[in-house]
């Protein structure tokens, strides 16, 4: 009974929104082209399923490899053992930092929690007090909304800024809050976009850290899908690459396994930081939200395996050729999408296809399109889309998976 909580847990008693229902219902009801024709297509959650068997292989030969010992079994480190956040130390300092820079990442800038999620809701916490406001260039990931409003309780506030950052929309969006008595605290974005997937150019973010440094904000770079671009002519740059020194205790990472390494369901990601304090008080919070031992030993040989960079190559090599064909569906369908660099998914407007195009309208035919189709796709209002029509399809399955979702998809009424 919702009345014998307190008041703080009458505020955390939710049902599952329509969307995560969707996710878990249809797990034992997938399509297959032979074994389940008829089964639902899951396009609404963003994992990439494209190396699955690659790495797979890869974690039985891992297995293979492990030495393990009494402190695989025990406690360690509450923040990440100290292997761990070395071997991811070593591994993003090639993928964040030129050869020759002076950066360096040691384990010490690093916290492992719970998955990417867990280490932006730490961020939150050491960031804003309940009621502070974090400015978001929109659309924006959903998921943030949990990150930073449900426990830490930081409101998000959407800036239409478009590609390139544009700093007088920031510029706006902070006097606004500023006039309603509210407190900026940081900027958070995540480059490749999600929902768009764009990949954020060396402009674009400077533009952004020169808005934070002269209003005194951190920056929350979600850089989750570093690694995951398809189109051949994007450079995809960290934003700990291109701060200034002086700002570098004010610029966080966040990063994981689940997008690049395919490995949502390992549950583990990590900050990094370079302010020392915010550190300290991230590896307490880290208490409650521990990756186990045997899963941070796994990891470490799969940092190491020489068999890696082939895969995350193969993976980019299947991800292109997936958009390309989801691409090419949605042109003969007419279905005008954004253009998307990296990432595992497209911005498609689906206006024409809603009776009404008012958001109220997007759950309708979202309903439709899950219940007759038995298509999962998500809503742009989940995203902060500022006009109504717009849904987010994440491609990253096998070619037969995605086709057999266009040729659904092209039974829809006008």
């Amino acid at each position: 009974m919702k009345e014998h909580l307190s008041k703080r847990g009458q505020t955390l008693v939710k049902d599952l929104s329509p969307l995560m229902q969707a996710h878990y219902n249809i797990q034992e009801d997938l399509y297959h082209p032979v074994n389940n024709p008829l089964g639902y297509i899951n396009m609404g959650t963003a994992e990439s399923h494209l190396v699955n068997d690659e790495i797979l292989d890869l974690l039985h030969k891992i297995h293979g490899r492990l030495n393990l010992s009494p402190k695989h079994i025990h406690y360690d480190y509450f923040h990440g053992s100290l292997e761990f956040r070395t071997a991811i130390a070593e591994y993003w300092q090639k993928l964040i930092f030129p050869a020759d820079s002076a950066r360096k990442l040691s384990p010490d800038h690093i916290v492992v929690g719970a998955g990417c999620s867990l280490a932006l809701e730490m961020l939150a916490t050491m960031l804003g007090d309940p009621g502070d406001v974090v400015l978001v260039p929109a659309p924006y990931y959903s998921g943030f909304e949990d990150d930073f409003t449900h426990r830490a309780g930081i409101e998000l506030v959407g800036v239409h800024c478009g590609s390139e950052l544009d700093r007088s929309a920031f510029e706006e969006a902070l006097v606004q809050q500023k006039a309603l008595g509210k407190r900026v605290c940081a900027v958070l974005f995540s480059s490749p976009n999600n929902p768009i997937g764009t990949v954020y150019s060396i402009a674009a973010i400077q533009e952004l850290i020169s808005f934070c440094m002269d209003n005194n904000l951190d920056i929350v770079s979600d850089e989750i899908y570093a690694q995951t671009t398809h189109d051949p002519s994007a450079v995809w740059h960290s934003t700990l690459s291109l701060v200034p020194d002086e700002w570098l205790h004010k610029t966080h990472v966040t990063s994981s396994f689940a997008k690049d390494f395919s490995l949502s369901g390992f549950r583990t990601g990590f900050a990094i930081s370079f302010n020392e304090d915010l550190l300290k008080g991230m590896r307490g919070l880290a208490y409650y939200s521990c990756v186990s031992t045997h899963t941070q030993a796994v990891l470490v040989k799969l940092l190491q395996a020489p068999e890696l960079p082939h895969i995350l190559q193969t993976c980019r090599r299947k991800l292109h050729a997936a958009w390309e064909l989801i691409e090419e569906n949605f042109r003969k369908m007419n279905i005008e999408t954004l253009p998307a660099q990296g990432g595992i998914f497209v911005f498609a407007n689906f206006a024409p296809y809603m009776d009404q195009v008012i958001f109220s309208e997007e759950y309708t035919l979202w309903e439709k399109i899950y219940k007759e189709l038995h298509i999962s796709i998500s809503p742009g209002q989940l995203f902060d889309a500022d006009t109504p029509g717009w849904f987010r399809v994440c491609f990253a399955h096998d070619p037969a998976v995605v086709a057999e979702a266009c040729a659904r998809l092209k039974t829809l009424k006008h």
